[in-house]
């Protein structure tokens, strides 16, 4: 009987989520009446007390009526990850199947606490591949970038590459920290490297840096390609 309930809540969602898609991508400038009735919502005998992703208190609407719930809240009571593709107005539950295309925010445009970021127009790498935007490391031993999350985002997504026509013979690899813990460190990268593609998980993290380390007094080269943060 949970099994079936929890289809049926999930097909109604799916169905509300769609008609919201449209509706917004359609007029972004139509206003609708709603009410915000202070709807309760029970979930196999259990309250949910519905929130949005900074943990503050969001209420089911009514409109024409028909009831709908926050997607986030939900999904959250059926242990399921909820990403939004600004661009193209569309919200994915559970596994986005690599088919989130756009972060939600672009790591050239975030602000670093410690360091200026440093853009490059090296964009193709050893391989001939082509980037449309990256950042490089400029020091000869590391270079730290460091940014305040507050918890927004699930995914950072990037290129680690050696750009064309390195000459260098040293070595680097790059780091992700965060909240003081390392969750991700690349491969050696050298001027023969093969470009790495980084996902990594930053879900509930608030602050996470991304260190690009070398080897000796001179430097491979490294750049990070296409990366930015999603929620």
């Amino acid at each position: 009987m949970k099994k079936t309930l929890k289809g049926y809540i999930l097909g109604i969602l799916s169905s509300m989520l769609l008609f919201g898609i449209v509706a917004y991508a359609a007029s972004t400038t139509t206003l609708y009446n709603v009410r915000a009735n202070g709807v309760k919502i029970v979930i196999d005998g259990r309250e949910l007390h519905p929130t949005d992703v900074n943990g503050n208190k969001v209420e089911p609407i009514i409109y024409n009526g028909t009831t709908y719930l926050p997607v986030r809240a939900v999904a959250n009571a059926f242990n399921k990850a909820v990403q939004w593709d600004g661009p193209n107005y569309t919200v994915y539950l559970g596994d986005m199947d690599g088919k989130l295309k756009y972060p939600t925010v672009e790591l050239e445009n975030m602000t670093s606490i410690n360091e200026e970021m440093y853009k490059t127009k090296k964009l193709t790498d050893n391989y001939g591949n082509r980037y449309s935007r990256a950042i490089y490391n400029i020091s000869p031993s590391y270079t730290d970038f460091e940014f305040l999350l507050n918890m927004k985002y699930s995914k950072f997504k990037g290129v680690l590459y050696v750009p064309e026509g390195t000459t260098s013979s040293k070595t680097g690899y790059l780091q992700i920290i965060a909240d003081g813990n390392t969750i991700y460190t690349s491969p050696e990268m050298t001027r023969a490297s093969s470009p790495v593609y980084i996902d990594v998980d930053v879900t509930g993290y608030n602050d996470v840096k991304i260190e690009f380390s070398n080897s000796g007094n001179n430097i491979v080269g490294m750049c990070l390609g296409d990366a930015g943060f999603y929620q």
